[in-house]
């Protein structure tokens, strides 16, 4: 009986600490960040969604953004590098962000498609609830929706 016991006990102890280190690593994995600044003199809110690569390498990240306090958000495709700078692309390449991330601030420019008017960026972090976070989140998931749904 105690050979039997002994298996057993490892496996609830494996278990055990494999469901520590899995709610340890999902409780790190999302990070929330909200943007408010301008675009030339024009108000705008980003919101950016930053999630661990589960194939390794580096961080993926999901954005949206608006024009002052509208209704319409625009889902921002993006590339990044890890010195900070991000290439975000408005869905149906309405507009391109090249942004640098520098503590708690984006700052950079906005270019045209032509490539013809180029406006000055410039975002600071804000802190936010977690109702706000929510808000943000179902805007996301809508956006993306209203974006590549068939």
């Amino acid at each position: 009986m105690s050979n039997l016991t002994h298996p057993l006990r490892v496996l609830f102890y494996t278990l055990i600490l494999f469901l520590f280190s899995t709610a340890n690593l999902s409780a790190q994995e999302i990070k929330q960040y909200f943007y408010q600044g301008t675009i030339d003199n024009r108000p705008i809110r980003l919101y950016l969604k930053q999630l661990p690569n589960s194939c390794g390498g580096s961080d993926i990240y999901e954005a949206i953004y608006q024009y002052g306090k509208g209704k319409n958000w625009i889902e921002l495709l993006n590339q990044n590098n890890d010195k900070g700078n991000f290439c975000f692309t408005e869905i149906r390449f309405t507009g391109v962000l090249l942004l640098k991330r520098t503590d708690h601030h984006l700052d950079g420019i906005w270019i045209s498609p032509d490539g013809k008017r180029q406006l000055k960026v410039s975002l600071s972090q804000q802190n936010i609830n977690a109702k706000e976070i929510e808000e943000l989140e179902e805007r996301l998931e809508r956006t993306h929706y209203e974006n590549f749904d068939c």
